[in-house]
């Protein structure tokens, strides 16, 4: 697959599909330097990004999507032994003494807190810890798990092992197509046939098999390179990951076996070559992965290099230790390092700092590590291009967008709302039992549908003060209200609570901030708004304004819902994603599993919970697009589209909606929800 038709397929679901437009352009012209390819039911852009769908895939989209700033890929040595003699070996000269099992099994634990998505256990040469497997299964799916080996001693039982133990790829080391080349650039006889055996006994336990190749200037010639990449396919191996010799282990100093600017250029251009044909492997390099027009050097920061005998480096090129992770806790160490790498950076900190590393002994001890980096490590710089999108792209909608929305389509929401999902809410409502002298607080009360309900429940004494941002809405809440005489007259000022004598109050606002005021509810009611109020903030609000006992009871749409329509604009979008000028993502949760520990965490108990759909059936494509804008669904994602281009827009939604349903004359719109009932103990 393209990687441009890939970038449409990740950016068309969540957690993507929330990427603010300036991220999603650049990520969308990154992977047209990219193909993907099928493994299993997965699909694979390179050994270096976890593949997708998965968990692993979905923590990575929380740094793209600007949410955190952590630890992002871990090369994990295992040990520092080796049995091979490399050419290039960056880890020359290590301690000998491997970390016990239980020292690795816990920092498995806080590297994966610590938010790493991409591991790849390497050495010296991994196979040689009889306890490897074990190591391996430490890790669960939070991370995608890649090992990295020579192939020497992948036995086809330690293959299906580590498949066994959650390894999703094998990168095995091949430098060239012919055997006595690779043979004498890695330091053993029978290198070459060990490597090629290890590719096949990978792809034959369902490890993804691709081969890893350190290049020198003679390999990146056209009637070499190409050849090479034809080879290692028809050895197996789904992609050939290219890297760049580096000056340091046994290469410090060795300037004559850097590459240059020039071959680094080759090397881009053969990756957007690479990518557009079907008939050779997937080619990664870190020389595009991290160019200052993508992600990066993250060394230190997003990547973090751990040797053998436990020493934290910033990369595992750069060979200054900040600490050992068998003697002190990891957090102390990273934070220790990160006074000097604290963002991403357009130049490679490696090439940065070689130059400067002193002979001797390496790693360097961390009072010298920090002192190189203070004399020669750039405090300013600039932010590689994707990081930067990220912390220049503030612009997101909220309150103010649903507020200006909500006003516009308030005349018409219950026509094309309320007449169909106002029966969950009155199912809701019936649930609960009511003594009719509660303090009730309803949050995001729209049109009155539900305050009309639970007004005629209070009818003993009771209260109940409802909340909306829209004061379009409020007034046709008072309207509904005033018909069913729940209310007497009132003053309609836009932001002042107006007492009515049926115990209502209708106050104009920020229902989050209202609800964080008040004290001793015994209801807290909300239909069809967490979402656009976080779900988190708002239990635990609910929570402190409940007295002990009180109810909890909310529906809420469940996210990506209703998925038909929200799919096909997600799609269009994802094929130009500058049509958005605002970044559209809520906090809709996925179902009842993730509402539960929601409320958990907030100390509140859940005491019934169940989902359901509302259907509301159409005749066209253009009264779904009309129901869309005008029951509040999909309007503030039509406002955050650039006007220029909405007619289009609508347009192509209007003819792929009819394509995929070929002829049809109803078009169903489901709009799936969960609803509960909570309790604070």
């Amino acid at each position: 697959m393209k990687g441009e038709d890939f970038f449409v397929e990740i950016a068309s679901h969540p957690p993507l599909s929330r990427l603010h437009p300036r991220v999603g352009q650049l990520l969308k012209e990154y992977l047209a330097g990219e193909k993907a390819v099928r493994f299993g039911d997965q699909w694979v852009i390179n050994a270096h990004m976890p593949p997708y769908p998965g968990r692993a895939f979905d923590r990575m989209a929380g740094s793209l999507l600007g949410l955190q700033k952590r630890l992002y890929s871990v090369t994990l040595a295992v040990t520092n032994r080796c049995c091979f003699d490399c050419w290039h070996c960056y880890n020359a000269g290590r301690s000998q003494k491997d970390l016990p099992l239980a020292t690795l099994v816990s920092l498995v634990s806080d590297l994966q807190q610590r938010g790493a998505v991409m591991v790849t256990l390497t050495g010296g040469e991994p196979l040689l810890r009889a306890d490897l497997e074990q190591i391996c299964g430490a890790f669960n799916d939070r991370s995608t798990v890649i090992l990295g080996t020579t192939g020497w001693g992948l036995t086809a039982e330690r293959a299906r092992g580590l498949k066994d133990a959650g390894v999703f790829g094998v990168g095995i080391s091949l430098d060239s197509d012919r055997p006595a080349e690779h043979d004498a650039k890695r330091g053993r006889d029978g290198a070459f046939g060990a490597a090629l055996d290890a590719l096949a006994t990978a792809g034959g336990a369902g490890l993804y098999p691709y081969v890893v190749t350190v290049a020198d200037a003679d390999m990146l010639r056209p009637e070499r390179f190409i050849p090479f990449l034809e080879f290692a396919g028809r050895c197996g191996a789904a992609e050939v990951h290219l890297l760049e010799p580096s000056a340091t282990g046994k290469l410090a100093g060795r300037t004559d076996a850097m590459l240059t600017d020039a071959h680094r250029q080759i090397i881009l251009d053969y990756q957007r070559q690479v990518a557009a044909r079907e008939d050779l492997p997937v080619l990664s390099t870190f020389t595009y992965l991290e160019s200052p027009d993508s992600f990066g050097c993250g060394a230190g920061l997003t990547h973090i290099y751990v040797d053998g005998s436990g020493e934290l480096c910033p990369c595992n090129l750069v060979p200054m230790s900040f600490g050992n992770v068998a003697s002190e806790p990891l957090d102390a160490i990273l934070d220790r390092m990160g006074r000097h790498f604290c963002q991403p950076r357009c130049r490679c900190a490696g090439r940065t700092l070689a130059p400067h590393i002193p002979d001797g002994h390496l790693p360097t001890g961390p009072a010298t590590s920090a002192a190189l980096c203070e004399e020669h490590l750039p405090r300013q710089h600039e932010l590689p291009a994707i990081y930067r999108a990220i912390a220049d792209s503030p612009a997101q909608a909220g309150q103010a967008e649903l507020r200006e929305a909500y006003d516009r389509v308030h005349g018409d929401y219950d026509d094309f709302w309320v007449v169909q999902a106002g029966q969950p809410v009155a199912d809701l409502v019936a649930r609960l039992k009511l003594r009719g002298d509660e303090r009730v607080f309803e949050a995001g009360c729209g049109s009155g549908f539900g305050s009309a309900l639970l007004a005629e429940r209070l009818d003993n004494g009771g209260s109940l003060l409802a909340i909306d941002l829209s004061e379009g809405m409020i007034s046709q809440a008072r309207h509904r209200l005033a018909q069913r005489n729940l209310t007497g007259q009132g003053q309609a000022g836009a932001s002042q609570a107006v007492r009515r004598p049926a115990n209502v109050t209708l106050q104009q606002g920020d229902a989050l901030d209202a609800l964080r005021c008040q004290r001793d509810l015994d209801v807290v009611f909300t239909s069809w708004v967490l979402g656009y109020i976080p779900l988190g903030p708002f239990f635990a609000a609910a929570e402190a304004a409940l007295a002990r006992g009180g109810c909890l009871a909310f529906i809420v749409h469940r996210d990506n819902s209703p998925r038909e329509p929200l799919d096909i604009f997600a799609r269009l979008v994802a094929r130009n994603p500058g049509a958005l000028r605002k970044r559209v993502a809520f906090d809709f949760p996925a179902g009842t599993a993730e509402i539960r520990d929601a409320l958990g965490q907030a100390g509140l108990q859940a005491q019934s919970l169940w989902e359901g759909s509302v259907v509301f059936t159409y005749d066209s494509p253009q009264k779904v697009l009309e129901h869309l804008l005008k029951s509040g669904a999909g309007t503030v994602f039509h406002d955050a589209l650039d006007p220029l281009m909405r007619p289009e827009l609508e347009q192509a939604f209007i003819e792929e909606l009819a394509a995929r349903h070929g002829g049809a004359n109803t078009f169903p719109v489901f709009h799936d929800f969960a609803a509960c009932i909570a309790r604070k103990p």
